[in-house]
Parts: structure tokens; sequence; C-alpha cells
């Protein structure tokens, strides 16, 4: 065993909060300091960065926007020596491509999180070679490869086969998403009365996350519940075109817009039902958050996502860019309180038995013993 401190350097694309990075922030401040002692390379600024510093760990930024940046690797293998790191835990592939070559001239072993893998759905067929390739090398070279969902690992197994692979469920704190504890109520922020009900989309606005959908389902809707407001939540590439889809259906007097915000959970106390229409996904923490919030949730019957969700029993799932089902989806549950109130109660009893994070930590404490463990 070790008489020091086990030195590991998580890595990540960017310093801005996404679904890896508060995958990252969950886990490293979570670690036992007496035993680990996490260090933090970002490829951007952002508020994760920020956060983690406040948190007393040790963050490093090298500015970089481009995968196999080979000008930078010379300065990650620099903080590899002078670090004394014993491993390094990337997070997603930006980060592996980034930071796994400087570990093998070093000779630190590696583990790579998947946070969803890169040649997903939605890319032209050549880009899709490409971003194969690219995984092939990562995973067969890394010391341990982790999925956090049975379908990427899958997937893993059939497009990468020389990876050593394990599963980490993707997970969230259920203590602290527990509706039981108060919050603040935030109905009056944005103008929603008592009897309003809360229908929420929280997510980047990109191409992934399909929000145009959610906004094509709101007319039908609005016109048959006239108490039903609507709220997005987050910032993206396609957020004026959300705004201006949102004037022509001509629902801007319901659909309330909000810059991504960190007071998750008290947006989560305020929703009634939580919506993700998503095109691909590992399993998305922002769903899991409101599942352990007992929110009732509307979701596409993806890979990942359908490991949290069983349609019918802890949420209801529909087809991707479906908005008549959505809006089916969205009146069936607005019309019935009692199915409300039981898909959000299955849904934590779901996340707490599968998807905790203490769970998650315990699991990747195990595998770094097992690795820096000569």
């Amino acid at each position: 065993m070790h008489n020091k401190r086990i030195k590991i350097l998580h890595t990540i694309r960017q310093g801005s909060f996404g679904g890896g990075e508060t995958y990252l922030y969950n886990l490293v401040t979570r670690l036992d300091k007496q035993v680990f002692e996490p260090l933090v390379l970002s490829f951007t600024e952002g508020a994760m960065v920020d956060k983690l510093r406040q948190a007393g760990i040790r963050t490093f930024v090298i500015p970089t926007l481009k995968p196999f940046n080979i000008f930078i690797y010379r300065q990650v293998l620099q903080l590899l020596k002078n670090e004394q790191i014993d491993l390094v835990h990337m997070h997603g592939t930006r980060a592996a491509t980034n930071t796994l070559i400087p570990a093998l001239w070093n000779g630190t072993k590696t583990i790579y999180t998947v946070h969803g893998w890169s040649f997903h759905t939605g890319n032209k067929p050549l880009i899709t070679r490409g971003r194969i390739m690219a995984e092939r090398f990562i995973t067969s070279q890394t010391s341990q490869v982790v999925c956090g969902s049975q379908a990427d690992l899958q997937q893993g197994l059939q497009y990468c086969p020389g990876g050593k692979y394990t599963l980490f469920y993707n997970s969230i704190d259920t203590h602290y998403f527990d509706p039981a504890l108060p919050v603040t109520d935030l109905c009056r922020e944005f103008g929603f009365t008592q009897t309003d009900v809360v229908i929420t989309f929280m997510a980047r606005l990109t191409a992934q996350k399909d929000p145009l959908t959610f906004i094509k389902a709101i007319p039908r809707v609005k016109n048959q519940f006239p108490q039903a407001k609507f709220l997005m939540i987050g910032e993206g590439e396609l957020k004026n075109e959300c705004i201006q889809l949102a004037q022509i259906l001509a629902v801007s007097d319901v659909l309330t817009f909000s810059e991504f915000r960190s007071d998750v959970k008290k947006i989560l106390q305020l929703t009634d039902v939580f919506v993700l229409p998503s095109l691909w996904e590992v399993i998305p923490l922002g769903l899991l958050e409101a599942m352990s919030m007992e929110k009732a949730c509307i979701a596409t019957a993806i890979s990942g996502t359908t490991e949290a969700i069983t349609d019918g029993e802890n949420g209801l799932l529909i087809d991707i860019q479906s908005p008549d089902q959505l809006a089916d989806k969205m009146i069936q549950l607005l019309s019935d309180e009692l199915l409300r109130r039981n898909l959000g109660k299955n849904a934590r009893v779901k996340v707490i038995r599968q998807f905790d994070i203490r769970t998650l930590v315990e699991k990747n404490k195990e595998l770094y013993l097992q690795l820096a463990t000569p």
C-alpha cells in the first residue's frame, strides 16, 4: 500500500458545467482526501474551474479547443512530472486525445470515462469513421475504460473491442436532490402563481437536446390547459432559433426563457413535469436529478435514457422528434395529478437504487487503489 496520498490528475475538455463536468466535480469533491489527492486539468476556464478552486481542489488550465493538439503535449507531460502524478483519469474524448499520449510518454496509468462516444448519431459517415478510429486508439491504450450506461458499454465492445471495460452508472447525489428538504420558492421570480402547472426543459440548447421539439409541442397543451406554464433553462447555439419559434407559434406568453442557473434543485422544486427530448444520451444527469426530486418525467426512448425510465412505471417515453407525442404525454400528465405523483415516487426509488453518487465514488476509489498499487 501507499504511505503517501495517491495523486490523480482528472482531465476534462472544458471549464464550464455540463454533464461530464458535473460528474467530475461530484467525484473529486467526494474522494477521501486522506487517501487521494485529486487535481484537475481543464482545457478552458469556466464556472466549474472556479467552483473546484473554491472547494480547495488544485486546478490547472492549458487552453485549447482542439483534439489531438500535439502542441500542448509537452505542457501536459511537464505537469505530470512536476506533480508526480500516479494516475490520470480522463473524462470524455477531448480530454483523452489531449492527455493520453503525454501519459503514455510518462509511463502513467490511465482511466478513460466515456461521457458518450464521439461517434454518436448525427455525424457524416467520414467523420464517424474517423472518430471510431480515434476511440479505438484511446480505448486500446488506456489501462481501464469506464462506461456510464449499459448501452455505451455494448457500443464500446462492438466498435472498440480492444479496450478493458467496466460499467459505473452515471450517478447523482440523491441526498441533495431530495424533495423532502425545503428550498426557496422561485414561483414569484418567474411570475408563476400557485395554480400554475410548470413544465420544464433544462439542458443545453443544442441539436442533441432537441429543444425545438419541446416548443413545437406547446401550442396544443396551451390551448387545452391555460394554467400550463413552460420554462426553458439553458444556453446554446439554438437559443435564438428557439425564441423565434416561440414567437411564430404564439407561445411566448406562456414560455419563459432563462440562462443556465446553478440553483437546479430550486428549479426542479417548482417543476411539475420535466421534459428531455434528446436525440442521444449516456444516462442524462439532469434527468436523474429530476427523477430524484420525484418529478414526472417525459423523455425520448433512446439508449441510455431507457436504462433509467421504464415507460408508464417511473416516467413516460416518446419517439425522437415527435412533438405530437410529446404534447399527448404532457396533456396526459396535466390531466392526471395522481399519475404524476406515482411516476415521481417510483422515479426516486429507481435513482436511489441504481444511480446514487456514493456507489459511483466507491467504485472509482476501488479502481484507483487497484491501478495505483504496484
